[in-house]
């Protein structure tokens, strides 16, 4: 494929992302890493990513966090069907994860540590990602669930951080 499918858009502080390095993508993937001073900053900055990329589906990570193979091939085949879609990743640590699936299914809106993936048609068609308050999916969770139903979770990303965070 020479076509870009899949962007993969890290989001943090710039001080942050200039310590990470990140996967190496296959050839339908590309990685852009979205380095802001403040939240401000973030919303216009990854509006303007996404805008000028051609991929069908945007994916938006933690820093330090990559998505296993499994979930990047099922990522490159929603982007393939380019439908109207998005959803986030499980939580990886079974504590956490039956901590936060509890909070997450009275909320349903993804946190940080999962990532969140969705069509790029569908962030326009929304209005992107609104503002950016403690919880950075909060406006777009809402945002995207006012238009359609998310997909089933993907596994868990590979944490290579310690801290997960966008500062």
């Amino acid at each position: 494929l020479s076509k870009i499918l899949v962007n993969y858009i890290y989001i943090g502080s710039k001080k942050r992302l200039e310590k990470l390095k990140f996967f190496k993508p296959f050839s339908f993937e590309n990685i852009t890493s979205v380095g802001f001073d403040t939240k401000t900053e973030l919303v216009e900055l990854i509006d303007k990513v996404i805008a000028d990329s051609s991929s069908n589906l945007v994916v938006l990570l933690p820093p330090g966090s990559s998505p296993n193979k499994s979930s990047r091939e099922s990522l490159k085949k929603m982007a393939l069907i380019n439908q109207l879609s998005w959803g986030w990743f499980k939580l990886n640590n079974k504590v956490l994860n039956k901590l936060k699936g509890i909070i997450l299914s009275m909320n349903q809106i993804p946190t940080l540590e999962q990532g969140i993936f969705f069509s790029r048609d569908l962030y326009f068609s929304i209005g992107g990602i609104g503002k950016v308050t403690k919880s950075p999916f909060d406006e777009i969770g809402k945002r995207l669930y006012s238009r359609i139903d998310p997909q089933k979770p993907l596994p868990p990303l590979i944490i290579r951080s310690k801290k997960i965070g966008l500062s």
